[in-house]
C-alpha cells in the first residue's frame, strides 16, 4: 500500500485498487484552485498506470464534493475578464477529459452533498455508490450559471434529454433513492457500508483483463457520437488485440480445463451471499 499527499487530495493505491480522496473538509472539499492543480498533477499519471485495476473517488466527513469554490470565485469578481474565465474552464478540461476516459474503471462512492462541479464530477464515473444520506444537485442556475466541468456530456447520455433539463434548468436537489431511480446512482448503502461496497465491486473489477474493460470503456464513451459504421471499425480493431491477449489465451485454456473463470461475475455473486449467509 502506497499513499501520496497533495495539497487538497490523497491517492492511496491498495491491492491494485487507486483511492482519490477531495480531503478539503474545511472547504467541504470544494474544487478549489489547489485540488484542481492536485487532479491536472495526478490525473496524467494515472492514465497509463498498468497495476490498476480500478479507482474509487470519494469526499471526506460525510461529503463528497460541494462543487466550485464560491469564496474564491467571489475574491476574484471584477478582477478577471471573460477570456480568462474562459481560458479555466478549459484548463479544467485539460485533465478532466483524461479522467472521463481513463481506460480502468471509475467508482465514485458518494457520501453526502456532490453539488454543481462536485455532482459533475460523479457523474464522470463508469459507477456511483451513493450512501443513503448522499444528496445530488445541479446548482448553477441558483447563482445564474450553466452546468460544466463535463455535465453536458455526461447527463444526457444517462438520464436522457427531458430529465436533464429538468435537473439543469431547476437545480433541485436530488436525495439518493430518486438518483437511483434515474439511473444516476447504480446502488444506494448505509453511509458506514459505501466504501466496503465500493472496494468489493472495485476488487471484482480488479480481476478482468483491464485493458479489454478500458477498450470497452473508451468504446462506449463516445456510443452515442459514432455512426453504427465507426464503432463497428473500432470494435473490430480492439477485438482482434485482445484475441491475442495472454489473459484471452489462458481464460480459454482454463475454461476447456473445466477450471473456475477469474471473472465470473455470478460466481462471485455466489460467493458473496454465501458469505454474508455465513455472517
Amino acid at each position: 500500500m502506497s499513499v501520496t499527499e497533495f495539497q487538497a487530495i490523497t491517492f492511496e493505491e491498495r491491492d491494485g485498487i487507486g483511492i482519490i480522496t477531495m480531503n478539503q473538509p474545511e472547504r467541504r472539499n470544494a474544487l478549489s484552485p489547489e485540488m484542481r492543480d492536485d487532479f491536472a498533477k495526478l490525473v496524467p499519471s494515472l492514465q497509463y498506470d498498468t497495476g490498476l485495476g480500478a479507482i474509487i473517488l470519494k469526499g471526506t466527513e460525510g461529503v463528497f464534493c460541494a462543487g466550485g469554490d464560491l469564496k474564491a470565485l467571489a475574491n476574484s469578481l471584477g478582477k478577471r475578464n471573460t477570456s480568462e474565465d474562459r481560458q479555466r474552464l478549459y484548463r479544467y478540461h485539460d485533465w478532466f477529459q483524461k479522467f472521463l476516459n481513463l481506460e480502468i474503471p471509475v467508482i465514485a462512492a458518494v457520501d453526502g452533498a456532490a453539488y454543481g462541479a462536485g455532482f459533475s464530477m460523479a457523474l464522470s464515473a463508469d459507477f456511483i455508490l451513493c450512501s443513503d444520506r448522499a444528496k445530488m444537485c445541479c446548482v448553477f442556475p441558483r447563482i445564474g450559471l450553466v452546468p460544466d466541468v463535463g455535465a453536458f456530456f455526461t447527463l444526457p447520455r444517462m438520464v436522457g434529454l427531458q430529465r436533464a433539463k429538468e435537473i439543469m434548468f431547476t437545480g433541485r436537489p436530488l436525495e439518493a433513492q430518486e438518483a437511483k431511480d434515474m439511473g444516476i446512482a447504480m446502488e444506494v448503502h448505509g453511509a458506514d457500508d459505501l466504501m466496503n461496497a465500493a472496494m468489493e465491486l472495485a476488487g471484482r473489477l480488479c480481476k478482468a483483463n483491464t485493458p479489454a474493460i478500458g477498450a470497452t470503456k473508451r468504446i462506449v464513451n463516445q456510443s452515442f457520437n459514432l455512426d453504427a459504421q465507426a464503432l463497428i471499425e473500432m470494435e473490430a480493431a480492439a477485438q482482434a488485440l485482445y484475441f491475442s491477449s495472454d489473459y484471452h489465451h489462458n481464460a480459454i485454456k482454463g475454461f476447456l480445463d473445466k477450471q473456475p473463470l477469474a471473472y465470473d461475475w455470478e460466481r462471485m455473486d455466489n460467493e458473496a451471499a454465501k458469505k454474508d449467509a455465513a455472517e
